[in-house]
């Protein structure tokens, strides 16, 4: 039995334009199917030029003489029952975020079929290892990397570094200096070897890619330092990380310190980064990081960029090419001050008297 449309309150053109507006392309043929309906066509042709058949435009003309063009969007899915309740799946999320224990669970790490099988083990719920991935997404989490943390890494030290960092600063400045404006430098150095290291690439699935690495053990120290809100970088290539190379660099973060302002350089504490020896600019001053606080360091990112885009999978014949594609690198980075910026941003290092430039 045919179904008449009831709803007059708009004309065919307005179902059109509501259907060029709605932003959803089933909705707009529900649209015009009904449009040519009261335009006098038939039903069979309305459906057919719209990718329907009759009785799903018999269903739709139900709902549009209910609701008008609103009755015509999609229906969320009532989706498949979630199999855990709300505490259990806090005691999952509990598992995930405290990690196994060996002893107890066998594994130094969670698989997903490992969660599926203590979630059997513990509730007499089965998953499968598909159904028990999206239940992790769906909880949050995803497969990543984890960052190594050094086992003497005091977490309370590296909050209150974060937090007082400004107070921090203007101590270690001193009340004169601190009246000129302040530049946030972040430095470090790391050795770039022949060896180098692989990164991944993309290959057919089954397929492990095989690439060249060297085995010799030539290598250079690659000086860098990042200024986020200028978006600016400093560095150099050394043979020796010692303090003879630590003050050629400083020197050269010096010489980009904007004219009256001063340069705070954050750092690690490695022995040349304190050696009495040190010959520090009169417009620079060193803040020392926590120990074993790497991650505090954007300069760790941004050396970290470097070696995986611009050092890995690649062969050097000697020092002499490594250096140069260092300096490259690095000329590289400098030239991207879009990805200075992004890589050595930090919300928590603020200067406490900005600088009054920006580059």
């Amino acid at each position: 039995m045919t179904v008449p449309v009831t709803r007059l309150d708009h004309t065919a053109g307005e179902l059109r334009a509501a259907a060029r507006r709605c932003g959803n392309e089933r909705q707009a043929r529900r649209l015009r199917a009904i449009a040519m309906i009261l335009d006098g066509h038939s039903r069979e042709e309305a459906a057919r030029s719209q990718g329907m058949d009759r009785q799903t435009l018999r269903d739709w003309v139900h709902r549009y003489n209910e609701a008008g063009s609103a009755g015509l969007r999609d229906r969320p899915g009532s989706g498949r029952k979630v199999m855990l309740d709300e505490e259990q799946m806090k005691i999952v999320t509990g598992w995930l975020e405290a990690g196994p224990e060996p002893e107890a669970d066998g594994v130094v790490r969670w698989r997903v079929k490992d969660i599926a099988g203590k979630i059997e083990a513990h509730f007499g719920v089965k998953y499968s290892r598909e159904g028990a991935r999206r239940l992790l997404r769906r909880l949050g989490f995803r497969h990543l990397s984890p960052r190594p943390r050094h086992p003497k890494t005091e977490t309370r030290k590296q909050e209150a570094f974060r937090s007082d960092f400004q107070t921090l600063v203007e101590e270690a400045v001193g009340p004169e200096r601190a009246e000129r404006p302040l530049e946030i430098w972040f430095q470090d150095e790391a050795r770039i070897g022949q060896k180098g290291m692989l990164s991944r690439v993309w290959a057919r699935k089954g397929q492990r890619p095989r690439i060249v690495r060297d085995h010799r053990y030539g290598y250079v120290y690659l000086f860098g330092a990042v200024n986020a809100a200028r978006k600016q970088a400093v560095g150099h290539v050394a043979d020796r990380a010692n303090t003879v190379s630590m003050n050629e660099h400083l020197e050269r973060i010096a010489a980009a310190v904007l004219p009256g302002h001063h340069g705070v350089v954050v750092l690690d504490g490695a022995g040349w980064h304190k050696s009495k020896e040190l010959a520090i600019p009169e417009n620079l001053t060193l803040v020392l990081l926590p120990p074993y606080s790497p991650e505090l360091n954007p300069m760790e990112n941004v050396i970290q960029f470097l070696k995986q885009n611009c050092f890995a999978n690649r062969l050097f014949d000697d020092t002499d090419a490594l250096r140069k594609t260092c300096e490259q690198a690095w000329d590289w980075l400098c030239k991207s001050p879009k990805r200075i910026a992004s890589i050595g941003h930090r919300d928590w290092a603020v200067s406490p008297n900005p600088i009054r430039v920006s580059q």
